[in-house]
């Protein structure tokens, strides 16, 4: 099988890539990073046209908040028409489309009653969140399609973002870390079981297209508790981390039913975060 992956030089892409071709199927790199842009519809036909993939695995996108909120302009034409032209593109040549998105979507959660289920509303309220969801309509204008809805990820490429950035920040200074909160929660998800869901879909049987899964861990890890593993994985005390009031932008609890993706693709984590964690530091050090 020819895989066509949009973005296959990023954080995602790149683990995503080395994982299809471990398990013999071909890829097919598209990225900006290459002088490749999916908001060009003319070179990105031409490039389908050349390659005639079997499916599209589309991972491109301004994928950090920051980076949205920064270019709102950048984020819609490449989060939103970027992805048109991918959904355009899939229905005309006739390719499966397996899309990339986000838990963002489901944000804000007003009542919170437990995992979150892909039948939960999505609209998102973030420009990150907003332009993948707006994305998301597009795809499913194309049959056959999957979405898969990431939970927070983190991985060696991640690894100065988030939570694990700013700890691994400040204690490899020798400064104790900053925990906003602690009773917040979240589904860490590791990059290499994003890398294995992403193949299952792509491979995945016919019935199980024209779908939306979640994929995380179905697991609720709290923000302190997140810290705790992360001081041990680097050796620093857990008592010694100064905590701060928790910032409004974080979700109180938040993390997925991964049911329908177990059932469906035989999706289930092998990571726990800090089996994650021990990984990514251990890869740090061969560097």
């Amino acid at each position: 099988m020819k895989i066509f992956i949009t973005g296959h030089l990023g954080f995602v892409g790149t683990e995503t890539r080395k994982y299809i071709e471990e398990h013999g199927h071909i890829t097919v790199g598209y990225d900006l990073m290459n002088g490749q842009d999916i908001r060009d519809i003319e070179q990105l036909e031409a490039a389908i046209k050349y390659y005639n993939p079997d499916r599209i695995l589309h991972l491109a996108a301004i994928a950090r908040f920051a980076d949205a909120d920064k270019d709102p302009q950048l984020a819609f034409e490449t989060n939103v028409t970027g992805t048109k032209n991918i959904a355009h593109l899939a229905k005309k040549y006739h390719i499966p489309v397996v899309y990339s998105s986000t838990g963002s979507v489901y944000m804000p959660i007003t009542d919170f009653t437990g995992a979150i289920k892909e039948d939960w509303n999505a609209k998102g309220n973030s420009v990150y969140g907003c332009t993948k969801y707006a994305g998301e309509t597009y795809i499913r204008e194309c049959s056959p399609y999957i979405i898969l809805r990431y939970a927070h990820l983190y991985g060696k490429e991640k690894r100065m973002h988030g939570l694990i950035g700013g700890f691994t920040d400040r204690i490899s200074r020798g400064l104790a870390p900053t925990l906003y909160g602690g009773k917040q929660s979240n589904d860490f998800t590791y990059i290499k079981d994003i890398a294995r869901a992403n193949f299952l879909a792509v491979t995945a049987p016919w019935d199980k297209w024209n779908q939306i899964y979640n994929i995380g861990t179905g697991e609720e890890l709290s923000a302190k508790k997140a810290g705790e593993d992360i001081c041990k994985a680097l050796g620093w005390p857990k008592n010694k981390v100064e905590i701060k009031e928790a910032r409004t932008v974080d979700p109180e609890r938040f993390w997925f039913d991964c049911n329908k993706a177990k059932t469906m693709l035989g999706f289930e984590y092998e990571y726990s975060f800090a089996d994650g964690l021990k990984d990514m530091f251990k890869e740090d050090v061969k560097t």
